[in-house]
């Protein structure tokens, strides 16, 4: 268990000097030219998207949090890029720093936290969060479906291309019906796990 006396969560936006840091720490994890990620980095705000780091008593960026609203909700938001130096893990710091986004955005007025993970579910399942139905962060449809190709029937018909006015072939067949597996979880489709924690 971490002693939270030493470690403290604040918005990136209000230790500007500390930017470079957390940019060396997100680049350890998920490589990215400096550029972009120092750009993602200076939009952080007291009125969001904020990043929220997790700092020792000695200032050193030890994690990163960035927090978004959720399109078209007053009480909700989702995070991503949550990050703990590698050399810094397994002390209870990665819960440290999820109570620190929690309380911080609790005393903006909100309600609940979504997020998806690849991977970490059990951590963030141990700190509170439930698997929730796949939701849409940035009011667009950000989960992955499976669509049939285009077929070239439908192709030449929205493009007027018919051959010398030839009728069109007829459709193919429709695909066999079938019974999805009861095992078969339609979380799969969106390759990660949709999790939320109500405050």
């Amino acid at each position: 268990m971490t002693d939270d006396a030493k470690y403290v969560v604040i918005p990136l936006h209000h230790r500007p000097d500390l930017i470079k840091d957390c940019c060396k720490l997100l680049n350890s994890e998920w490589p990215r030219s400096e550029t972009a990620r120092m750009k993602s980095l200076n939009v952080s705000c007291d009125s969001f998207p904020t990043c929220l780091v997790l700092i020792n008593d000695k200032d050193r960026v030890l994690g990163h949090c960035k927090i978004s609203l959720v399109a078209k909700s007053k009480v909700s938001c989702f995070i991503e890029s949550v990050v703990i130096d590698y050399r810094y893990r397994s002390q209870g710091l990665g819960s440290r720093l999820l109570r620190g986004v929690e309380e911080y955005v609790a005393r903006r007025g909100l309600k609940n936290i979504y997020l998806k993970t690849d991977g970490q579910e059990v951590f963030y399942y141990k700190n509170g969060y439930k698997v929730c139905d796949p939701f849409k962060a940035y009011g667009i449809n950000d989960i992955i479906t499976a669509s049939p190709p285009l077929g070239r029937t439908k192709f030449k018909e929205r493009n007027g291309d018919q051959s010398a006015g030839q009728p069109l072939p007829p459709p193919p067949p429709p695909m066999p019906s079938f019974q999805l597996s009861k095992f078969f979880d339609m979380r799969m489709l969106s390759q990660k796990t949709h999790m939320v924690k109500k405050l």
